[in-house]
């Protein structure tokens, strides 16, 4: 089995593995994901209301220092008849155009494990409060990265899933090294797994 056809087969047994959570998991192209588009409406979600939510901790100093451009995916939090419900977006493509098959589905599933752990999250309401309409943003992507390393490093016997961690933890040192929120989250996320861990496994030997 190829990496493309095994990362196709985690990517698929996740969404199903969590479908309690949710149902709503979206393949969306790079074009659309980032274009501004009302993904709810695009993919015909059904919803009664979009929620939103604020987090005064946090000033970004630009609009484009916690933007979407290049993002993975995105979790998208609603209610329907009063229940609070989420929608997963996923980016096909956040690498290069000339992207190999097999790195594409394995960060289609890295992101895929993320965003299902931000529904999780807002499930469970730690990161998130619906009835304020705040969250912790830190707090809920360091929560998001923290599970999906766990998640990966406990499968570190397939070799496949050792590319993955290694991609993935290498990926959380970049975003903490562009500063800002982005080193906030990882020091949020270096308090449950410690950065020479994080680094360990970044350079992993594949």
């Amino acid at each position: 089995m190829d990496g493309a056809q095994f990362f196709k087969e985690q990517y698929e047994g996740l969404a199903n593995r969590y479908v309690g959570l949710t149902s709503d998991i979206y393949l969306v192209p790079p074009e659309i994901i980032g274009d501004g588009s009302d993904l709810l409406e695009r993919y015909k979600v059904e919803f009664d209301e979009k929620l939103y939510f604020e987090d005064s901790a946090i000033e970004f100093e630009s609009p484009s220092e916690y933007g979407a451009g290049g993002a993975g995916g995105y979790t998208i939090n609603f209610l329907k008849s009063g229940k609070g419900c989420s929608a997963v977006f996923i980016n096909e493509n956040a690498l290069t155009p000339d992207a190999a098959e097999n790195i594409k589905w394995l960060w289609r599933y890295n992101a895929l494990h993320h965003e299902l752990m931000h529904a999780l999250d807002f499930n469970r309401q730690k990161n998130f409060n619906t009835a304020e309409r705040t969250m912790d943003l830190v707090g809920a992507e360091a929560f998001a990265d923290f599970k999906t390393l766990q998640h990966l490093s406990s499968k570190l016997s397939n070799g496949f899933m050792k590319i993955a961690l290694k991609e993935y933890a290498s990926n959380s040192i970049t975003m903490n090294e562009r500063g800002g929120i982005r080193s906030k989250i990882y020091e949020r996320l270096t308090k449950k797994i410690d950065a020479k861990t994080i680094e360990h496994w970044a350079s992993i030997s594949i």
